[in-house]
């Protein structure tokens, strides 16, 4: 990439909004969906060059509107977004963290580098899917009985027999072996 910036945050954000045919308002209610909300009233001061945008909302707004993240900063790079999983190498891939159970090591918006694995060991923090829903959490083995615990306490631990594991279609989808933590700079 080159290291020399070509244009503004402000223009590119305005063109990229404009091929998407998408308005002030409209990607802000998109941004609900990342539980985190990028007002209308931040994204007008984005377009007028008021305010530049935080990480994590460059990555928001570029998952919305399909373009890459050095692009939309004003780079001499590609438009094109690559997905998420064809990011890194086929064995690790970054996936964004959608609660704060994991909180302060992970909060909404940060990204675990997952090590795609079909099996875990006990004490690892690992990315799971429990009736078609995802979770980060440390799994612990007790036997019969499988715990998922989150650091943050406003999350509580879940029990589970093995037996319900398979009825609720537990799968592993890997361990996380880093983190970009970027809430931690709020």
């Amino acid at each position: 990439m080159n290291n020399t910036r070509t244009d503004s945050f402000a223009n590119r954000l305005a063109i990229a909004m404009q091929l998407n045919n998408i308005n002030q308002i409209e990607l802000s209610e998109k941004t609900k969906t990342f539980s985190k909300t990028i007002s209308q009233s931040l994204i007008n001061k984005y377009l007028k060059g008021k305010a530049l945008a935080r990480q994590d909302n460059i990555y928001i707004l570029c998952k919305i509107l399909n373009v890459d993240e050095a692009w939309i900063m004003g780079f001499d790079v590609p438009m094109d977004r690559t997905p998420d999983e064809l990011r890194t190498n086929n064995n690790v891939f970054q996936y964004t963290a959608i609660d704060s159970a994991m909180f302060p090591l992970l909060d909404v918006g940060d990204i675990a580098f997952i090590q795609k694995s079909s099996n875990y060991e006990s004490g690892q923090t690992i990315l799971f899917r429990l009736e078609s829903k995802e979770y980060i959490r440390k799994i612990i083995d007790n036997n019969d009985t499988v715990e998922f615990q989150a650091m943050n306490v406003y999350y509580p631990v879940l029990r589970l027999t093995k037996e319900e594991l398979k009825s609720k279609n537990f799968q592993i989808i890997g361990k996380v072996i880093k983190v970009e933590n970027k809430s931690a700079f709020k």
